[in-house]
């Protein structure tokens, strides 16, 4: 048997437990080439290490390997090309989200930076925003939907609309604001979005530029219409955006947010 690796050697090979290699047997994926009528011992060849490279990488790809049972033809062969034409569907999705989770790191971290010239601003004061997209939910005038369960239930729909159109969603959420002249709001909630697709309907632009902006924490005593009223006391519509500000160490006693007033005229919703 010097020509076949012994169990323990061919595990070995791909530093794997003897277990492992037994259990690949006992679901008919990796038969040894040889087993010893006398003693039981297992012999596997060269030319097997192939289809343990397979199992492998279904194991890092996450294919159950019940699943790769139906893999096996009628004979117990492997079909290697039906198995690892599944495998690159699901090795571009990974390495999709590994790239959203790339993006989404540098994205907060120039964020972050970016932050800290503007940390604990008294009053209003000058800062530029680069375009942002965005995917909004519905608008409302009913004030009652600042409470926290509806509030929730309105981001939770738009991150998994976002997600199953392939889009990348970024928590937590913001608000925009239009308040008329009489007082009257209409508002949304809307979450960004890493990669979003301008045809989308749900998707709005912000645009890039300098905005005028507030800092406030919030809270549910917070009046908003008056820190708009106090900070911008010029007559008619205003359009805010409520973002989040992104800090260094993260805190769950404060919510430190930005209100950021947007020019009307480039800004159609």
């Amino acid at each position: 048997m010097k020509n076949y690796f012994t169990i323990s050697e061919f595990a070995k090979l791909r530093n794997i437990n003897i277990n492992s290699l037994r259990y690949y047997e006992k679901l008919g994926l990796l038969k040894p080439a040889i087993i010893d009528e006398h003693n039981g011992y297992r012999y596997y060849s060269t030319e097997q290490v192939s289809i343990l490279n397979k199992i492998i990488l279904c194991i890092q790809l996450g294919i159950p390997l019940k699943e790769m049972v139906q893999f096996l033809d009628e004979d117990g062969n492997l079909q290697s090309q039906q198995l690892l034409e599944k495998g690159r569907i699901i090795a571009h999705k990974r390495i999709q989200e590994m790239q959203n989770n790339l993006d989404y790191i540098e994205y907060s971290l120039k964020n972050i930076e970016e932050n800290k010239s503007y940390l604990e601003r008294k009053g209003v004061y000058e800062r530029y925003c680069e375009e942002r997209k965005v995917m909004i939910t519905e608008f409302y005038t009913d004030i009652d939907i600042f409470e926290p369960k509806k509030f929730l239930a309105e981001i939770s729909d738009i991150y998994k609309y976002a997600q199953k159109k392939g889009m990348f969603p970024i928590l937590p959420a913001g608000q925009i604001m239009q308040v008329d002249e009489t007082g009257q709001m209409r508002f949304c909630f809307f979450l960004e979005i890493l990669n979003g697709d301008s045809s989308e309907e749900r998707i709005l632009t912000i645009p890039a530029g300098e905005y005028s902006c507030v800092q406030v924490e919030l809270e549910p005593t917070l009046d908003f219409l008056k820190v708009i009223e106090d900070s911008w006391e010029e007559k008619g519509t205003k359009t805010i955006i409520v973002n989040n500000v992104m800090l260094e160490k993260y805190s769950f006693e404060t919510r430190p947010s930005e209100l950021q007033r947007v020019d009307a005229v480039g800004f159609m919703w």
